[in-house]
């Protein structure tokens, strides 16, 4: 497969020299989490798609850019963190134009900087803009005490932080409550303080009141006696970010699977009728790897019993004692051959169906596929379709999909990833990543295999000079015409590339 880059503009924008951030994954089963790549390729291979690259952009003044959104008027707004060092990290709000340059109206020259935690690590993945022009960003900020915090930080349309007593307290900073507000960490029978991670920020505008919904996972909270990890959904009203007392009782919904395992919320999605889908997965220990788990949510807090109730394979669940249980899907199809399934994004298709992306190993080393894949040699991107109460067996081959660069010749790597998705006006999904070790967009079909009609495999390489980093947040604008993705963490900068889908 060649790899290319059909950019027809590239911009660095320089500035000061700012940096990367810590890896977010924990207990994946990985191989490892290098940045391999086989070097950038500029092929000259200009074969018309329905993809073509609008613009490539390189900034140093962030180093990454995991949060992104189209706002209402076709511009694009990104958050994370600029920084090498932890004690150098800085929140980072920018705003491009639709073309792709920064937008010198906003902040400075093009971007927001908030120290939420001086001298402490800090990041954002997730960014909204509210109906008033505003931008709520989530922080996940480590504390004094050697915990982590939520903080919800509010801009104006000019790029200038909102504080108290119109937002938050004195430095602008509105705390989200998981399982333990800050005030009672003291209490925490951890070894550390509590650690709580927002991995998605989303709009809620379903109940006639802007509100916004915060997925992730943290400590459990303190009346479940564990102190492993749990995952958690908080519904907040928008104007003040105080919890909204209709979802829940008020309180953020926790979801823990069984013992003692670590639960990895990801992202999320907030459909119309303010029900939600919370996307993760949990090691379930030896032998059993990672299982996708999905939940899904009614708008009042409550578990949807219309969705899951179902593990996949059933002996994961009589093994540890694991109950189907309705509103959740358990599922790992690989473990029939020593793999593995992560999600972390999905998209809800026409007819109600849900597809994920992530990653896992269609196989375990050395162990040929049972399923009709290669041979796992490192991750892979992994997809499935649930339909309602079960996994869709007319998805990809026979309810599985893994796309794999194992077999071609001149890679440095066979690791691939799937980290968000968006899903397109025909069903197809736009899943990023990155394919055998460069940065990547994968083109998925409605029926889950990849659409060949874009570069003739359905995979865009865009691998890049000096930032060596995947892409790890994609958006689409109000009419699906515009397609962004942006880059995680890398110490020389991040990207902004941005397709047209029309073509």
């Amino acid at each position: 497969m060649k790899i290319r880059r059909l950019t027809l503009l590239v911009i660095l924008l320089s500035g000061m020299q700012l940096a990367a951030c810590s890896s977010d994954d924990d207990n994946d089963q990985s191989v490892d989490e290098g940045m391999d790549t086989p070097g950038d390729t500029d092929g000259d291979d200009e074969t018309a798609s329905a993809f073509d690259t609008v613009v490539d952009i390189a900034t140093d003044r962030a180093n990454d850019l995991r949060g992104l959104v189209y706002a209402a008027d076709g511009k694009i707004y990104a958050s994370g963190h600029a920084g090498v060092e932890d004690a150098l990290k800085t929140t980072v709000l920018v705003r491009f134009n639709a073309d792709g340059s920064l937008d010198s109206s906003f902040g400075d020259a093009g971007l927001a900087t908030v120290d939420v935690a001086a001298g402490r690590e800090e990041a954002s993945l997730g960014v909204v803009e509210l109906a008033s022009g505003d931008v709520l960003v989530s922080v996940n900020a480590v504390d004094e005490d050697g915990g982590q915090s939520i903080y919800l930080l509010r801009f104006d349309n000019t790029g200038t932080q909102v504080v108290s007593p119109d937002w938050g307290d004195e430095q602008g900073k509105v705390e989200v409550v998981y399982g333990w507000a800050n005030a009672d960490n003291a209490a925490y029978a951890g070894e550390d303080a509590p650690q709580d991670t927002a991995f998605d920020l989303l709009l809620d505008n379903s109940g006639g009141g802007e509100r916004v919904v915060v997925f992730g996972y943290g400590a459990a909270r303190l009346d479940s006696g564990r102190t492993d990890r749990d995952r958690f959904v908080v519904r907040l009203n928008a104007a003040d970010g105080t919890p909204d007392s209709a979802f829940n009782g008020g309180q953020a919904f926790a979801y823990h699977s069984t013992a003692d395992f670590n639960d990895n919320g990801r992202r999320g999605l907030v459909e119309s009728d303010g029900s939600m889908l919370s996307i993760g997965y949990t090691n379930l220990g030896d032998g059993f790897a990672n299982h996708v788990i999905l939940f899904k949510l009614n708008a009042d807090g409550t578990l949807d019993s219309n969705f899951g109730n179902f593990i996949v394979p059933e002996s994961t669940g009589t093994e540890l004692g694991l109950d189907a249980q309705p509103g959740v899907a358990v599922f790992n199809p690989f473990r029939v051959d020593g793999g593995f399934a992560e999600a972390y994004s999905a998209a809800r298709q026409s007819d109600g169906s849900y597809v994920t992306t992530g990653y896992g190993r269609a196989t375990g080393e050395d162990i040929p596929s049972t399923l009709g894949f290669l041979s796992a040699v490192q991750q892979d991107v992994v997809s499935f379709r649930v339909n309602g109460t079960a996994l869709d067996t007319s998805w990809g081959i026979d309810g599985n999909q893994a796309f794999q660069s194992e077999g071609e010749e001149g890679r440095e790597s066979y690791e691939e990833r799937g980290r968000h998705m968006t899903i397109l006006g025909d069903d197809r999904t736009v899943q990023v990543g990155r394919y055998g070790g460069t940065a990547a967009i994968y083109i998925v079909g409605s029926d889950g295999q990849l659409d060949t009609s874009v570069d003739d495999d359905g995979i865009i390489e865009l691998g890049h000079d000096s930032i060596a980093s995947q892409f790890y947040a994609v958006a689409s604008n109000a009419d699906g015409s515009r397609v962004a993705v942006s880059t995680n963490e890398d110490e020389n900068g991040a990207r902004l590339v941005v397709f047209d889908t029309t073509n």
